[in-house]
């Protein structure tokens, strides 16, 4: 461990750097020279330069000692290889060109991090393609025209042109700095990549085998020369394809390969650039990897911001998409949660009008109902004060008593009414012929001249569970009323009680007088009376359905006139919880 902590010490040392750059440099410098149009001593492509400003961008500027150090030795092998003395103007001559070269590094450097910031790379915006065009175009000038004044200046020997040399230099420059500095930092800046599948590699091979297929055909003497003079043209269509389907990584690397194939096949007199002149020649070659680098370069750039734009579009409308339906969710939450909260305040609304409604006609009911007792009593009594007939006190005494039962049996019934609204049901297990057995026992002195009959039918497999007190009520009332309304002569009561699938099934029917069905649905009503036969409280009927509602049962009825009325009643299963 501690040794590969060392090790990667080392290689992230500053010295490190030096002599890693100095090499590489010195290696570019290396391909440079074997790419040297010797008859003129001139070369096509500079890789030098493109390598040098590469490196600075991605390592710092701290580096630019050792590109001054490579400029030195590659500039001294150079003129030993042109057969120049080295003497002091030599040696001026070499420490002018690697100055030159290490400001023209230093100067991109500065304008890189200036206009495109040296953690962003050239080809992830066509405007950054652009900039580091003009950048190029810049440098390449300094590194040109320091190369020049300083071979004029101190190399009298090497008397051409001026500007000959400068324009040579300066597309020699320009070719290097665009053809290496974008595929070192396409390669190692550049957030674009490839993946290999069996179409890329289908494509791969179509390419390499249309590359093939043109260099082989060059061998034929009837189609060597147009093929030669079109191959420019024909290489277009394969790089507008590669653009179009590849990474800037894949683009940069054709780019330079063909490149370099020009000019092997040009410095070994073949090819389509090979004219008259071999300036002119070079030229020609120089302006062809220019322009199709540079405009490769840049498609590929713009098609990637092109995709880049479109992805981040469709993650935007996926997002967006993603947003609303959220949105939509918590508006649905919303809209069902405020449905809720609408339809309780309905219910509470509903609840609190039919309150009130019920209250004011309690109140007036009880205090007709109450009253009315109360005022009959008084008026006996005063009765009674004044007559001294023993038989008609006895009669004053039997009705005070009949109204004293009235106003007991309505404090009864209210009595019962408050207590269902105030108390939970209680749970308790119910036995249907015991509750049957013990409300008519309890109504067997009615009104009427027979006792009632109960006609019991009970079908009960399973305990059932229920408030027994709230159970009585609801049979005591139920069976009061159809002995109330019975037929003196025929007090048969039919009672049906099926224990089934959680809850029970109870109907009681009587063979009396019957409803009018226009007021078959009012008799649930408070203080409602179909009849003023054996007319009571209009509590009764009322109280069942509350009492009924509590347990979370239903109640309806069926009935005809001079044939009786059946209560039907279902009710659950209050069994206990497991």
């Amino acid at each position: 461990m501690i040794k590969l902590e060392g090790l990667k010490a080392l290689v992230g040392s500053y010295d490190f750097k030096l002599v890693g750059v100095t090499i590489l440099y010195l290696l570019a410098a290396s391909l440079g020279l074997w790419l040297l149009f010797a008859d003129i001593n001139s070369y096509p492509i500079w890789p030098p330069a493109g390598v040098a400003l590469a490196l600075m961008i991605i390592l710092g500027y701290r580096i630019w000692p050792a590109i001054l150090i490579g400029s030195l030795i590659t500039f001294t092998a150079v003129f030993t290889l042109q057969g120049v003395n080295i003497n002091i103007n030599a040696v001026m001559a070499i420490l002018g060109i690697s100055i030159g070269s290490v400001i023209e590094s230093l100067v991109g450097y500065k304008l890189y991090q200036m206009f495109i910031n040296e953690d962003s790379s050239p080809h992830e915006k066509t405007s950054n393609t652009f900039i580091f065009l003009a950048i190029t175009l810049f440098i390449a000038f300094i590194g040109s025209l320091t190369y020049t004044i300083g071979i004029h200046s101190f190399l009298p020997s090497k008397n051409s042109l001026f500007s000959t040399t400068f324009f040579t230099n300066y597309l020699s420059q320009l070719t290097g700095l665009w053809l290496f500095t974008n595929l070192i930092l396409a390669w190692v800046k550049s957030k674009t990549h490839f993946n290999f599948n069996w179409w890329k590699l289908l494509e791969s091979a179509i390419n390499v085998s249309v590359i093939g297929f043109m260099l082989y055909i060059m061998n034929y003497k009837e189609l060597s020369e147009p093929l030669e003079r079109s191959f420019p043209f024909l290489i277009i269509p394969l790089l507008l394809w590669v653009a179009f389907r590849s990474s800037i990584k894949i683009v940069t690397f054709l780019v330079l390969t063909i490149s370099l194939f020009s000019v092997y096949i040009t410095i070994n007199f073949s090819g389509p650039f090979i004219l008259e002149n071999s300036k002119d020649s070079l030229l020609l070659l120089q302006l062809f990897i220019l322009v199709i680098g540079i405009t490769v370069v840049i498609l590929s750039t713009a098609i990637y911001e092109r995709i880049e734009a479109s992805n981040k579009l469709s993650m935007f409308n996926e997002n967006l998409e993603i947003a609303v339906d959220k949105r939509t969710e918590q508006l649905a939450s919303e809209i069902i949660r405020r449905e809720k909260t609408e339809k309780k305040t309905l219910l509470t609304n509903n609840e609190l009008r039919k309150t009130n409604e019920e209250l004011d006609n309690f109140v007036y009911k009880v205090s007709h109902d109450l009253r009315a007792p109360i005022s009959s009593i008084l008026g006996l009594v005063n009765i009674a004060k004044y007559d001294t007939d023993v038989s008609n006190m006895l009669a004053c005494i039997k009705q005070i008593e009949k109204s004293a039962i009235t106003q007991d049996n309505f404090i009864k019934d209210i009595i019962e009414l408050t207590k269902n609204a105030r108390i939970k049901p209680v749970r308790q297990k119910i036995d249907f012929e015991k509750l049957v057995d013990e409300t008519f026992h309890y109504l067997k002195y009615s009104m009427n001249s027979k006792p009632p009959k109960p006609k019991l039918n009970v079908l009960q497999n399973k305990i059932f569970y229920s408030d027994i007190s709230r159970m009585k009520v609801i049979f005591n009332n139920i069976i009061s009323n159809s002995i109330k309304y019975s037929d003196p002569n025929n007090t048969e009561i039919d009672i049906n009680i099926e224990v089934v699938n959680g809850h029970a099934k109870i109907n009681i029917g009587d063979k009396g007088n019957g409803i009018e069905k226009k007021y078959q649905e009012d008799v649930f009503k408070m203080f409602f009376r179909a009849t003023d036969q054996n007319a009571g409280s209009g509590l009764g009927l009322y109280i069942v359905k509350e009492t009924i509602q509590k347990l979370n049962g239903n109640v309806s009825i069926e009935s005809e006139i001079n044939k009786g009325t059946t209560l039907k009643m279902r009710l659950p299963n209050m069994r206990p919880r497991r």
